[in-house]
């Protein structure tokens, strides 16, 4: 069952990646669009394809272990984006 929630979480995650890195403009309706937050968007996009694939292996190996530290890096990762995307939206779009 905890692969098989492993493997869910890996699959949202390169979802996610995927629109981070090639459909930035859903983006940009909220955030100003500019080179550091293309740079912020590939970063994180790029963060979440690290973890997806983090998450295939630590589904492969199947150790109750590696899937909470998956899940507390992938936590803390998914906590620094939105808090840091909250404040882009929140400046002025001028």
């Amino acid at each position: 069952m905890i692969r098989i929630l492993m493997i869910i979480a890996t699959l949202l995650l390169l979802f996610v990646s995927y629109y981070l890195f090639n459909k930035q403009d859903i983006f940009f309706v909220l955030i100003k669009k500019n080179d550091k937050n293309q740079g912020f968007l590939q970063f994180y996009g790029a963060a979440y394809a690290v973890l997806g694939v983090m998450g295939v292996l630590a589904a492969f190996f199947n150790q109750r272990f590696i899937a909470l530290i998956f899940l507390l890096i992938v936590i803390l990762v998914s906590a620094t984006f939105s808090i840091r995307f909250a404040k882009k939206i929140a400046e002025p779009k001028q």
